[in-house]
Order: structure tokens, then C-alpha cells, then sequence
């Protein structure tokens, strides 16, 4: 009988500890340190990857050479158009990928830290700003109008998402709605940014950026100091390729760039169009044999692809 008793008092016990609400102590021996290395690696492979989808079909196409480059040289007083965006995406992803970290309680001692297990929990990225300028810094000249530009695009890229705290009586009502303040997509933030490069004000040369009064800029408006290079010919260091050999496209149901990119890739580059068809092999037919073996023809299709020479 007593070690019924025992046995009933250590499973109450036990189920008691499992029940009860963790606590900030516990919960934060999940989270991790901030990690800046980390933070950048994740921000940088996105803001490279959307750069690369906005630019397919330009010129100027992101090549990742150039890209980390522009991202580990010196920032320059000077910039272009193709470094202001890259430095723009760059910042932005950084900010964006800390503040939904630190909302979604996966870093120590950012978020939501009076009540560690408040859900859901609002971003807050002039926080997240912060801490960037903190361990970046925050510019001078045309480099600190842009990362206040950038900054600026963040906190007003705030929009409320909302869940049902108390449900009704009747399926699918709701008596009381809980909401936050939440970041838009990045998606979203980065066809902003294209936005703005296409709009970005260029500026005269470095002698007379003295005069300038950077609070008469508005924050909607990225600057650039110098023109961009001839992306039609390929760099001497080899940063990016030129044109020459860039597949186009003809595609009437394309995006605008796309339908025109056979145009200003290679015609207004000096090249030729050249049409060619291309054999593939495709997986096709597929079934499952015998209910777990996975059988496949082999399917040969003729594309016609077009490419600047």
C-alpha cells in the first residue's frame, strides 16, 4: 500500500512538472547568444538570392563575385548605383532575419523578454536597428543616408497580424482577437528596394557633397555618387562577365524585363541574337512498382533557347 502510494505520488509529481508553465530560466537555456557570423550568413544568402532573381534578366545580373565583394571591400564614399543596392538588400536582410529571431525567441536576450513565453511576440526592428549600428556602425555621407533610408523602409514595413484569442460560440466567430506588429515578407521589403534603386537620386562628385544637406534628402530615396560601369563587356578582374554568351529570353508571358531582355542584352550591347534548339532529358511517366519502387521513362524534349554573340 505505501508504495502505491509512492508510486501514485511520483506520477502526480511528475505530470505536475510536465504541466507546469516553463520558466524564463528554462526557456532561455534554448536560446543561443547573438552571433553576428550567423546572423550575416543567413541575412547575406538571402539578400544575395533575391538579388539574383530581381536581376535576371539585366545587364547587371548580380554575379556573386561581385556581390561579396562589394559586400567585404571598404565601404566607399563614392558608390554606384549597383553598390548603394547591394549595400541597401544587405542591411535590410541582416535587420530583418534579427528582428524575426529575436520575436520568435530563438536568440538570448532580445524579443520578447518580459515574458519569454508571450505568444505571439511583435517584432521590433528599431531594436534590431540598434544593435546593427552598434556592431556596423552607421555611416556618414551618402553611405549613413542610405542605412537611414533602409532603416526607415524597415519600421514602416511593420503590418498587424492577428490571431483569435477567445473563440465564439458559433464556428469560425471570434469574441476577442489578439494582434501584433509584424514585418512584412522580405519578398515584399526587397521589391521595395528595387523600387528605390530604379529611383535612386545620383549626386554630384565628392567636392561638393560638403555642401550638402543630407535632412533635405527625403528618407524614400536611396543616393549613388558615380555612374555604373559598361556591363555589356566583361570586367577586367572578373567580376562579372558581360553579355556575351547570357542566354535571353523571348517569352511572351514573361515579366516586362524578361520579354525585353534579348533587346537590351544583347542588341543594345552590340550583339546578336542567336536561336538554337537544345536537347533535354526529363524524368516522365512516372509510377510506383509493386507500391514502393519508383519507375520513370526517359522523355527527350527539343527547347529553342536564344543567346547573345
Amino acid at each position: 500500500m505505501i508504495f502505491a502510494i509512492t508510486f501514485f505520488m511520483g506520477i502526480t509529481s511528475t505530470l505536475a512538472a510536465v504541466l507546469e508553465p516553463m520558466s524564463y530560466y528554462q526557456y532561455t537555456q534554448f536560446q543561443a547568444p547573438l552571433s553576428w557570423e550567423d546572423i550575416t550568413g543567413k541575412g547575406l544568402k538571402q539578400a544575395l538570392d533575391s538579388c539574383q532573381q530581381s536581376f535576371q534578366w539585366q545587364r547587371w545580373n548580380c554575379p556573386s563575385q561581385d556581390f561579396v565583394q562589394k559586400n567585404s571591400k571598404p565601404e566607399e564614399n563614392s558608390p554606384n548605383r549597383e553598390d548603394v543596392y547591394v549595400a541597401a538588400i544587405s542591411m535590410a536582410a541582416i535587420v530583418h532575419t534579427l528582428t524575426k529571431d529575436c520575436a520568435n525567441g530563438v536568440i538570448a536576450g532580445c524579443g520578447c523578454t518580459e515574458n519569454a513565453l508571450n505568444v505571439p511576440c511583435a517584432h521590433e526592428p528599431t531594436k534590431a536597428l540598434e544593435q546593427y549600428e552598434k556592431h556596423f556602425g552607421s555611416g556618414s555621407g551618402a553611405i549613413g543616408h542610405n542605412r537611414r533610408v533602409v532603416g526607415a523602409l524597415l519600421q514602416r514595413s511593420l503590418e498587424q497580424e492577428c490571431r483569435c484569442k477567445q473563440p465564439g460560440a458559433v464556428q469560425g466567430e471570434c469574441q476577442e482577437e489578439e494582434c501584433v506588429a509584424v514585418l512584412k515578407p522580405f519578398e515584399a521589403i526587397a521589391q521595395d528596394l528595387l523600387q528605390m534603386y530604379d529611383d535612386a537620386i545620383q549626386l554630384e562628385g565628392a567636392s561638393s557633397n560638403l555642401k550638402i544637406m543630407w535632412q533635405n534628402i527625403p528618407l524614400d530615396s536611396l543616393v549613388f555618387m558615380q555612374d555604373s560601369p559598361n556591363y555589356c563587356e566583361r570586367d577586367a578582374t572578373g567580376l562579372w562577365k558581360g553579355t556575351r554568351g547570357r542566354q535571353c529570353s523571348k517569352d511572351g508571358s514573361g515579366s516586362l524585363e524578361e520579354r525585353l531582355s534579348c533587346q537590351q542584352l544583347c542588341r543594345v550591347c552590340g550583339y546578336r541574337v542567336r536561336s538554337q534548339h537544345v536537347r533535354t532529358e526529363r524524368r516522365c511517366n512516372c509510377k510506383l512498382v509493386w507500391g514502393f519502387r519508383l519507375q520513370c521513362d526517359v522523355c527527350v524534349q527539343l527547347e529553342r533557347q536564344y543567346s547573345c554573340y
